[in-house]
């Protein structure tokens, strides 16, 4: 079945933020990427640039954030107390399924492009505020064996290492086993970091 052109467009443009970064990214071009002979259709379905980034977010996080709901609904159902795994899985694999998993995905490259754009953060920021990141957030804060300030440095330090792992791996070509044992490390990793001791004593502001 082919796109409709909002979506061809989208995945243009996460390609071209991916492969050359945000200064590469102009409506001209994603329509040109896509295809579009509608000169006007990029303006059209997103207003700007910025609107066309949203866009870009909302149509990948969207699907990330209900599988996480979904993931800690089931935790919370099952009545026993959570495990560093669980929770690190519920953070994790929503977001590998809408990268390494998803075929053709560019969206950890493009992510990793638009978190490291002061300017842009605060798309991506917008979405970790939706409910079931904070639930997750609040659960591994919750379940790591350090300070509570140290515990939050924590995931920042897994989302980081999540984003900037998928990101490695997503441009490379993979069998379907090499994929899952990819993730299965990136959560086995992030355990770790998350059930290591803590020397942190004093707080950064």
């Amino acid at each position: 079945m082919a796109k409709n052109s909002r979506q061809a467009m989208i995945d243009a443009a996460e390609r071209i933020v991916a492969e050359r970064g945000m200064t590469a990214l102009t409506l001209k071009d994603v329509q040109d990427a896509a295809g579009q002979a509608n000169k006007s259709a990029a303006k059209y379905h997103f207003g700007s640039r910025e609107g066309l980034i949203d866009a870009i977010v909302e149509a990948r996080m969207t699907p990330a954030n209900l599988r996480r709901q979904e993931m800690l609904d089931e935790i919370d159902a099952s009545g026993s107390a959570p495990t560093a795994r669980q929770a690190v899985e519920a953070l994790i694999l929503p977001l590998a399924a809408e990268t390494l998993k998803r075929e053709g995905s560019f969206y950890a490259r493009f992510l990793v492009q638009v978190t490291n754009d002061p300017a842009l953060a605060e798309f991506v920021q917008k979405h970790l505020s939706a409910e079931s990141f904070r639930r997750v957030r609040d659960l591994i804060v919750g379940l790591a064996r350090a300070p509570h300030d140290v515990a939050g440095w924590r995931v920042v330090s897994i989302i980081n290492l999540s984003l900037v792992t998928l990101a490695r791996w997503e441009k490379h070509e993979r069998t379907e086993g090499q994929t899952e044992a990819i993730v299965s490390d990136l959560v086995d990793t992030c355990v770790a970091v998350l059930e290591a001791p803590s020397t942190a004593t004093v707080s950064v502001s």
